[in-house]
């Protein structure tokens, strides 16, 4: 594998500059344009339009990726648990089969494998899964008329909302994020109406044992309208969730939890700009759930002639936390399924309970190198909750400091991207611990090296 995405670099013809990036949802992609043999232009062509029949109303599309990923993390969890003293090394491969059979029926399914070397403690949960199904699914057209569609999807997907802030697939770990879920997709020319209800996948760390529980399901509608005046367009979205082992600083009971939010964004010119709202109400255990997340992304995008670009951001936001873990009350913002590399690859601490700033700079010379520096500044929001993982697990209790400053965040990521096929990623991390962090000791600062080799077709 290492040699065929060494001779990928090599050889840039396979990479045709004129064709869209690879989406990282792979079932998103379209490969009928390539029913014009003319347009068979890229090494890769034979296998991604493969034509079954003689109208070619039947075909099928092959594509795939590996991950070769190297991390070093000092100080991990600020000193508490296992430590590593030379890093460990995790690999991610996916493949993927997509079968169109005529217009009302497509079949879509991806296996997915992750293997992890040389970590001390042995590996989390996102690290190792020797071959599973990550997806697995049918659409099925029901209905169709000129800029209008509705498909029905059912087995187990990937299921991504909005800017993929509090539901996504997981990006940042070794292993992605699937659900077993049936969904109902409307689109018009500027309408996109999904329903569903899923369970989350639990990853195993053999062969084909990963499965989902009832002891989490979540439901949901989302609408997104785009193409509003002023350049507006708006999600519209309720989401819910039961989780029958639930657990915050407070302490562990049933939760039931319903979510209404919005999301506002677009782009003028160089501003652009990303909202988003959301309030939750719903039962834990005998008392009642009042929480609520404001999050923002502001940017403004500076042409430097030619490919290049730099682009300064801000992102600011506010996850709310329990206001008396005393009462049975709980004001924990929950956020599903969050986003980890929103925060950063290391993502020390996740979304609940926290206020950040969290300023950028994305630099992009050309076609091949890009550069992002950011600091980001994390206070607990209230004095009385704790602090959270990315993945939602209670990282250190606040009930033994007052203090509400967590740490400070400076990030360095430089990208050299070889071709629409292959790019390598080098990031480096320092979290240094704040007041509260120092009053649950131990709680030392955090340095994070990483490399991130990904080759796709």
């Amino acid at each position: 594998m290492l040699a065929l995405m060494m001779a990928c670099a090599a050889f840039p013809v396979w990479a045709n500059e004129e064709r869209p990036s690879f989406n990282s949802s792979r079932y998103e992609e379209n490969y009928q344009f390539l029913h014009d043999p003319k347009q068979r232009t890229e090494f890769f062509d034979p296998i991604k339009y493969i034509p079954l029949n003689e109208s070619e109303s039947l075909y099928l599309t092959f594509g795939g990726e590996t991950r070769q990923h190297y991390e070093f993390i000092d100080n991990n969890n600020w000193g508490k648990g296992a430590q590593d003293t030379a890093g460990y090394y995790l690999q991610r491969y996916l493949a993927h089969a997509d079968l169109h059979l005529g217009e009302r029926i497509r079949v879509f399914g991806q296996l997915m494998s992750g293997i992890e070397t040389g970590r001390n403690g042995g590996p989390r949960g996102v690290d190792k899964d020797w071959l599973d199904l990550n997806q697995g699914f049918v659409d099925f057209q029901l209905w169709k008329k000129p800029g209008q569609l509705l498909t029905v999807r059912a087995g187990r997907q990937e299921i991504v909302f909005g800017s993929r802030r509090f539901f996504n697939y997981r990006e940042r770990p070794n292993l992605r994020l699937s659900h077993d879920a049936v969904t109902g997709i409307f689109r018009t020319d500027n309408w996109d109406v999904r329903a569903f209800g899923a369970r989350p996948v639990t990853l195993g760390q053999s062969y084909f044992d990963n499965d989902s529980k009832s002891t989490k399901t979540v439901w949901g509608l989302y609408g997104v309208r785009q193409k509003l005046p002023f350049s507006l367009n708006t999600d519209l979205y309720y989401l819910g969730l039961h989780d029958r082992d639930a657990l915050y600083d407070q302490g562990g009971a049933e939760e039931t939890r319903h979510t209404f939010g919005t999301r506002l964004w677009g782009k003028e010119k160089n501003l652009d700009y990303n909202f988003e709202f959301l309030y939750q109400f719903g039962t834990f255990g005998r008392g009642s759930i009042h929480a609520y997340a404001l999050a923002s992304d502001t940017g403004y995008t500076i042409p430097l002639g030619g490919p290049g670009k730099v682009r300064f951001s801000l992102r600011a936001d506010v996850y709310s936390g329990d206001n008396d873990p005393t009462d049975a009350d709980l004001n924990s913002f929950n956020p599903f399924f969050p986003k980890g590399k929103h925060i950063s690859q290391l993502a020390a601490s996740g979304l609940i309970n926290q206020r950040d700033l969290h300023p950028r700079i994305t630099l992009t010379l050309d076609e091949h190198w890009s550069l992002t520096t950011s600091a980001l500044f994390i206070w607990r929001d209230s004095l009385d909750d704790g602090v959270y993982s990315i993945g939602n697990g209670l990282l250190r209790s606040g009930q033994s400091s007052r203090a509400r400053y967590v740490g400070t965040q400076p990030e360095l990521e430089i990208k050299y991207t070889f071709n629409r096929h292959l790019d390598l990623k080098g990031i480096f991390v320092h979290f240094r611990a704040g007041e509260f962090l120092k009053q649950t000791s131990p709680g030392s600062d955090i340095n994070y090296l990483g490399s991130m080799l990904t080759f796709r077709f």
